[in-house]
């Protein structure tokens, strides 16, 4: 029998000590006080965290030892009276605990906010409850998407009691972890924060797991909570139109080839940012002769074996499609037009082991407290004052501040030392904007390795053409290839491009929007009463958890929107156009001084006119308290 199948009451002692030694140690003297009733231990084991630090523990060999030490004296209780030897350590003590494993002293009115995250006994804080009762019997939201967002929409409408649809255009649900299949695709925030907080999942494969394994994820969540007999599949929503007498809205849609009209109380719009493929606005896109595709359709019916194969663009997917095909390639040509900051991180493309897998699994409370450590620390919202912009900086033009520039400096220190002694492709992967200007790359070093394989060249000419041979770049040079692929993005700023959304008085949402979306807390949008938005404008995150959070924050919200209009009543609810553009002012204020916002960096996050209509430029807390329930003083009821 696999011993890392077994049990923590079967487990040998010399088992358990291999598996402390590969425990989080942070993580394992956190959930000590659980097993011990206190907090003793935190005063003889005190991790002391560095911003770039060689150890993600902040421990001393010697006080990882100790750590395992204690633990074990611990654990020897528990092994012989099983869960009798648990012990409730107390919300004082829990508080304390909170404060050990972040290395810090939590402000006390972000403790609740951090508490929830926690969700030590799976409380789910996020959930919201609505009194039923007086819901007129024809009430019903459509949920547009089945991706993250409409999955978690329709589990907490189901919760509530409020009877949904989700529309879902493609053949399967699960939005981008179905559509992207490019070799190498995988999410880039830490698995253990890539779900949703009321339904944990220990037993990732990956620190950062793959599609199919994202895939499997979210399918099973939606299985386990009966959401296929809410789910239309191969169902195309075509326009929404909202009629200001009775309410309600009208979806017309296209199903298996036939339309139908489908009628609604409430519309959630689930469809993302990141759905609408971009190709590059270069001459001559569609008269390459060979084969090409984007990297979001990706066609496997073509072998890459041998040869030619282009690829355009450097982003996230490039990044992590390029080293996946380039050893099968004949010759690879990436074309750059901007470098992306490669942020290093070991454990990228490693497996959780067996030892580690069995402690998230069977040490009681150990997953959470490593799931708290991530939010807290990995998830990088100390790193958050290091990309705002310092208006009395003269430094460096690609800098924004001095903490800025440290951060920097730490990132050229590590593609240095990747490069070695290729110095002109340590020039091509220096990216020119400041740290923050975009979303870093996460990266184990395997782009500038794949950059200095024999068969890969990394291209920095611009391209002039697109030419039924291949590519010509502004030096007049002709590239011939036999594949070309675009690994060139989304359509980020066209929000529901795809649709039409028509509210009062026939105002048509794209329209009203045209290239510059804007949204009240990323939700809602007046003119458009009881439509909703997840993942809207200035929702998106440069560094932080996952955006899972965000999404459940902006579910929470607009159950409370939907808790407000059934228990009061109310035909409909409309965001006051006042206070979605005040809102909105403070918003390009902020971004306008975060790194993602300053001149001299161009990226999706801005529209053609230079705003940025994607980023939320505060801290998770600052969301977290504004998404808690809505203000009716903000709406107009009716």
């Amino acid at each position: 029998m696999d011993p890392w199948q077994t049990s923590i009451a079967d487990i040998s002692d010399e088992q358990l000590q291999q598996a402390l030694k590969q425990a989080h140690v942070p993580a394992l003297l956190a959930s000590l006080a659980h097993f011990t009733g206190n907090t003793d231990h935190c005063e003889q084991v005190k991790p002391q965290y560095e911003l770039f630090g060689e150890q993600e523990d902040g421990l001393t060999e010697a006080e990882r030892k100790k750590a395992r030490e204690l633990a074990m004296a611990a654990l020897a209780q528990y092994r012989t009276r099983g869960k009798a030897a648990l012990m409730d350590p107390g919300e004082d003590d829990i508080t304390r605990t909170m404060h050990y494993i972040t290395g810090e002293d939590i402000p006390e009115p972000m403790l609740p906010f951090l508490r929830e995250e926690l969700n030590l006994h799976n409380e789910d804080r996020r959930r919201v409850e609505v009194d039923t009762s007086n819901m007129p019997a024809d009430f019903r939201v459509l949920i547009i998407g089945s991706g993250m967002s409409g999955i978690l929409a329709a589990i907490r409408l189901q919760q509530c009691g409020i009877p949904f649809e989700i529309l879902e255009k493609n053949s399967e649900l699960s939005g981008t972890w179905f559509e992207n299949t490019y070799p190498g695709c995988q999410v880039d925030s830490s698995n253990h924060l890539y779900n949703y907080i009321f339904e944990p999942n220990t037993q990732w494969p990956n620190h950062f797991s793959g599609r199919d394994e994202l895939h499997k994820y979210f399918a099973g969540v939606a299985e386990k909570y009966g959401l296929r007999e809410h789910l239309r599949l191969n169902c195309q929503v075509i326009e929404a139109r909202y009629n200001e007498e009775s309410g309600r809205w009208s979806v017309g849609v296209e199903q298996d080839g036939k339309q139908q009209t489908l009628e609604a109380s409430a519309v959630i719009s689930a469809v993302g940012q990141l759905n609408i493929p971009k190709f590059p606005d270069i001459e001559g896109v569609g008269d390459f002769a060979g084969v090409s595709f984007h990297s979001a359709r990706w066609e496997y019916q073509h072998d890459l074996t041998d040869k030619k194969v282009m690829v355009i663009g450097t982003g996230c997917s490039a990044c992590q499609l390029v080293p996946e095909i380039a050893p099968a390639c004949g010759e690879l040509k990436v074309f750059q037009r901007s470098p992306p900051w490669l942020q290093y991180v070991e454990n990228y493309h490693q497996p959780m082991t067996p030892e580690e897998l069995w402690l998230l699994r069977e040490l009681p409370f150990y997953a959470r407290w490593y799931r708290f450590f991530l939010f807290r620390t990995r998830a990088q919202e100390g790193l958050l004052p290091l990309l705002y912009t310092d208006p009395n900086w003269d430094g460096p033009e690609n800098t924004i501040s001095e903490a800025n520039e440290l951060v920097r400096a730490a990132m050229t220190e590590a593609l240095a030392a990747q490069a070695g002694e290729d110095m002109e492709l340590l020039a091509k992967v220096i990216p020119q904007y400041p740290p923050g200007g975009k979303r870093p790359v996460m990266d184990d070093g395997s782009w500038v390795q794949t950059m200095k394989r024999d068969n890969v060249s990394l291209l920095t000419d611009s391209i002039q053409r697109i030419v039924p041979e291949g590519i010509v770049t502004a030096d007049g040079v002709l590239h011939e290839a036999d594949v070309l692929i675009y690994g060139t993005g989304f359509k980020a700023d066209h929000f529901l491009a795809n649709m039409k959304i028509y509210g009062k008085n026939d105002t048509e949402l794209i329209s009203r929007w045209g290239n510059n979306a804007k949204a009240y807390k990323g939700v809602s949008v007046p003119d458009f009463p009881n439509f909703y938005t997840i993942y809207g404008p200035n929702t998106n995150i440069v560094v932080g958890s996952s955006i899972i959070f965000f999404s459940e924050c902006q579910m929470r919200y607009i159950s409370g929107c939907l808790k407000l209009q059934i228990e009061e009543g109310y035909k409909s609810l409309e965001c006051r156009d006042e206070v979605m553009e005040a809102y909105n002012e403070e918003i390009d204020a902020l971004n306008a001084q975060r790194a993602w916002g300053a001149p001299s960096v161009n990226s999706w996050y801005k529209n053609d006119e230079g705003r940025v209509t994607q980023n939320w430029p505060g801290t998770h807390w600052e969301y977290w308290l504004q998404m808690r329930e809505p203000d009716p003083a903000d709406y107009l009821l009716n």
